[in-house]
């Protein structure tokens, strides 16, 4: 809990890119096929599926 406060102040203040430390990628729609089977193949890594295009990479 004593981590919780520097952390969230870290990210909001942009001292720290929290996609890079928890290993996000952000696909398109089409290609949510490859990250699921990324997945079910035990990659470790996460998804966010950007249908739009509206998320900054």
């Amino acid at each position: 809990m004593k981590y919780h406060r520097p952390l969230m102040q870290a990210i909001l203040f942009g001292k720290t890119r929290i996609a890079e430390a928890v290993n996000v990628e952000v696909i398109s729609l089409d290609e949510a096929p490859r990250g699921y089977a990324a997945l079910d193949g035990g990659a470790a890594k996460k998804f966010v599926i950007d249908p739009h295009g509206s998320v900054a990479t």
